[in-house]
C-alpha cells in the first residue's frame, strides 16, 4: 500500500512538471509572437531600411516574382527592370472624354489605404472630373513584412475606385525612384492629352482649387511655357549639401554621388509639370545611373543637363502642419479668413486633408475675407505642445509661438 502511494505521488509530480513545462513553452511562444508583431508594426513603413555604418547601402529591391501575373500583363521595361509590368493597370485618361487639364499622380505606399481614403473623401474623382482633372495613386508590390494588406484588397480597391496604378517592383524607400519614373512615364505617354501633370505625396495636404486657378492663369498668361518641354514648378531647394554622416537617414556615400552639393531641385511634396517635360525627364532617366533620393534625382540630377529652369512657388508651402490646422479653425469661423498656405504635411493626421479641402473650398466662391498682414498665420497661429510626464502624471500643456 505504501509503495502504491509513493508511485501515485511520483505520477502526480511528473504530471505537474509536464503541465508546468507546457505552460512555460506556451508563454515563451506567445512572447515571441508578440515581439514579432511589435516588430511588424514598427516596420510597416516603406522607409525602414537599415544601413550599418561602414557598409554599403542595400541594393534596390527589384521585381517581385512571388506575385501571380495578371492575365493581361504586358511585359515592358522600367529603367533597368527588364521584366517590369503593371500588376494593376489604369485607363483613367483613355476613358476620360472631356478636355483634361491635369492628371494628378500621387505616390502612395501600398499599405496607406487610409491615406488614399482621405484623399477620396477630401475630393471625389467625380468632382475632380468636373474640374477637368483625374487622380491616380502610384503603388508598388506588397513587401514581405507587410501583414496588414493583401493583393486581393488592392484588386478590390481598384474595382471600387479605379484610381490605382501598381508596378511589380517591391515597395521600399530605395525604390521610390522607380515609382516616380513609372508615374511620370505613364502620365506622359498614356495621358499625353493632359495639359499638366501634378505630382504629390500621399501624406500632403494641398489646395486643389488654388491649383486649378493657378493652372488656368498660367495657361492664359504664359501659354508658351505651359506648352513647352521645360515646365517644372514647385518648392525649389537650392544647392543643398550632400549628407555624409552615416548615422543620418539621408546619408549618401561618395560612390552613390560623388559631388558635395546637389543641383537645385523641387520638393517631391508637390510639383507641376506637363507631359512634354515629363517625357524628357523619363528619357534622361533611362540614360542615367539610378539615384535613390527620387525628387533630387528626377527634378535635379536628371533636369540639370537638360537645362530646364525651375519655377519658384516656395510661398505656397509650409512645413508646419499646425499652420494648416489654424487655417481650418479660421475657416470655420463666421468671418472666415483665407489661408495663406496651399501645401503642407498632414502631421500624421489623415483627416487634415479632408477638413482643409472641405473648408477652403468656400474661398473660391468669394465667401472668405482677405487675410490682413497683421493677421498672418505665422503671427497668430499658436500650437499646443503636449508633454507626457513620467509614471502616471498628468499631461502638461504649454502654448508656444510657431515658426514656419
Amino acid at each position: 500500500m505504501r509503495l502504491r502511494r509513493i508511485i501515485w505521488k511520483l505520477i502526480l509530480i511528473i504530471a505537474a512538471f509536464l503541465i508546468a513545462l507546457v505552460i512555460v513553452l506556451n508563454n515563451t511562444e506567445n512572447t515571441t509572437n508578440s515581439d514579432e508583431f511589435l516588430t511588424i508594426l514598427r516596420n510597416t513603413k516603406e522607409d525602414n531600411v537599415v544601413v550599418t555604418p561602414g557598409e554599403p547601402p542595400p541594393k534596390m529591391h527589384l521585381l517581385d516574382e512571388r506575385k501571380p501575373k495578371p492575365a493581361k500583363a504586358q511585359e515592358r521595361q522600367l529603367l533597368n527592370l527588364t521584366n517590369f509590368e503593371y500588376m494593376v493597370d489604369n485607363y483613367s485618361c483613355e476613358n476620360y472624354k472631356k478636355e483634361l487639364m491635369a492628371i494628378i499622380i500621387v505616390t502612395s505606399y501600398v499599405g496607406h489605404d487610409e491615406l488614399r481614403s482621405a484623399h477620396r473623401n477630401a475630393i471625389s474623382q467625380a468632382k475632380l472630373s468636373e474640374m477637368g482633372m483625374q487622380r491616380v495613386f502610384l503603388l508598388a508590390s506588397i513587401p514581405r513584412r507587410e501583414h496588414f494588406i493583401t493583393q486581393s484588397q488592392i484588386f478590390n480597391e481598384q474595382q471600387r475606385f479605379g484610381d490605382l496604378l501598381q508596378g511589380n517592383f517591391l515597395e521600399a524607400y530605395r525604390n521610390l525612384s522607380y515609382k516616380h519614373i513609372m508615374g511620370l512615364e505613364w502620365a506622359a505617354r498614356r495621358c499625353s492629352k493632359a495639359k499638366f501633370i501634378i505630382k504629390i505625396d500621399d501624406d500632403i495636404v494641398y489646395d486643389v482649387f488654388h491649383l486649378k486657378r493657378y493652372l488656368e492663369s498660367l495657361e492664359l498668361e504664359n501659354h508658351e511655357l505651359t506648352t513647352s518641354n521645360a515646365l517644372l514648378a514647385g518648392y525649389i531647394l537650392d544647392e543643398k549639401p550632400v549628407i555624409r554622416n552615416e548615422q543620418n537617414k539621408w546619408y549618401v556615400s561618395p560612390e552613390e554621388y560623388n559631388f558635395n552639393v546637389y543641383p537645385s531641385y523641387l520638393s517631391g511634396w508637390l510639383y507641376v509639370t506637363n507631359p512634354k517635360t515629363a517625357l524628357r525627364l523619363v528619357d534622361q532617366a533611362y540614360n542615367t545611373p539610378i539615384f535613390w533620393i527620387d525628387d533630387t534625382w528626377v527634378t535635379g540630377i536628371l533636369r540639370e543637363p537638360l537645362h530646364i529652369p525651375l519655377q519658384r512657388l516656395n510661398s505656397w508651402f509650409s512645413a508646419n502642419p499646425d499652420f494648416l490646422q489654424c487655417c481650418v479653425r479660421d475657416l470655420k469661423k463666421a468671418n472666415a479668413m483665407e489661408c495663406e498656405f496651399y501645401v503642407g504635411p498632414n502631421g500624421g493626421e489623415a483627416k487634415l486633408l479632408i477638413e482643409f479641402l472641405h473648408n477652403v473650398e468656400k474661398c473660391y466662391y468669394d465667401e472668405c475675407l482677405k487675410r490682413p498682414k497683421e493677421q498672418s498665420i505665422k503671427n497668430t497661429c499658436v500650437g499646443a505642445v503636449k508633454r507626457i510626464l513620467p509614471d502616471h502624471g498628468n499631461a502638461e500643456i504649454k502654448m508656444v509661438s510657431l515658426g514656419r
